[in-house]
């Protein structure tokens, strides 16, 4: 995997990006977005399907709260009956993962070339960190920031919004919404915080070229989401 990436980022530099790294990580980011759209477009389409589905997921948990077993049977044949795939929402999130590490090794292979890998006031072949003495760790700097920040507002894009509790509810169904919701949260937030922390952590032991590659892909992807309808109505 890594040696295809290599190829592609090095056909890239030397027919496209005027043999220039960050240039050619810019490309590959726009170039890679417009490959993966369908599948942006199916994780978003998944995403609001199950926000319409929130008040019959809560209502099954509430009914079979002490069977699992039948709540799960349940669940499934709730989304069988609304075709929605359960597994089609980490399907984005897996592609994202398989081109870092793509990418991660491609990099590797760079360093060791005679290639041209400055790219504005950045090195794409050293990491984009800062040492400050007495600090024991390394300052992450803008790009790895950058991907951090903009990763965090992608997920929390993708995040359905929990059901709303509307004054004509009755007290069952806001104690069964609220149970949900607090479920919810609970589940959600690790995701969302997962890939900023990550890319906090090590992005600043990483070559800045991935750092670049990410915050680019992800802000694109957040435009793709401000422009991209969700989805059509869930079948009935």
């Amino acid at each position: 995997m890594g040696n295809l990436f290599l190829q592609l980022i090095l056909w890239v530099y030397h027919y496209l990006a005027f043999e220039n790294l960050g240039i050619a990580i810019l490309e590959i980011s726009v170039l890679s977005r417009i490959v993966l759209y369908p599948v942006t477009k199916q994780q978003l389409h998944f995403s609001k399907k199950m926000n319409e589905l929130k008040p019959q997921l809560a209502a099954l948990k509430a009914k079979h709260k002490d069977n699992n077993q039948v709540h799960m049977q349940a669940q499934m044949e709730l989304y069988k009956q609304h075709g929605v795939n359960p597994t089609a929402g980490c399907l984005p999130s897996i592609v994202q993962i398989v081109v870092l590490f793509g990418l991660f090794g491609a990099m590797n292979e760079i360093l060791k070339m005679k290639i041209n890998t400055v790219f504005l006031i950045w090195d794409m072949a050293k990491p984009d960190a800062y040492k400050i003495a007495g600090l024991p760790f390394m300052i992450p700097g803008i790009l790895v920031i950058a991907a951090a920040a903009t990763q965090y507002i992608q997920m929390k894009m993708m995040m359905p919004t929990p059901p709303k509790i509307r004054q004509e509810d009755k007290p069952k169904e806001v104690a069964e919404k609220a149970g949900f919701m607090e479920s919810f949260v609970e589940s959600q937030a690790s995701m969302v915080w997962m890939f900023p922390l990550i890319f906090l952590l090590f992005g600043t032991q990483w070559p800045s070229g991935l750092a670049l590659y990410w915050s680019t892909s992800s802000l694109l992807m957040i435009l793709q989401q401000l422009k991209m309808p969700q989805s059509l109505p869930i079948k009935k």
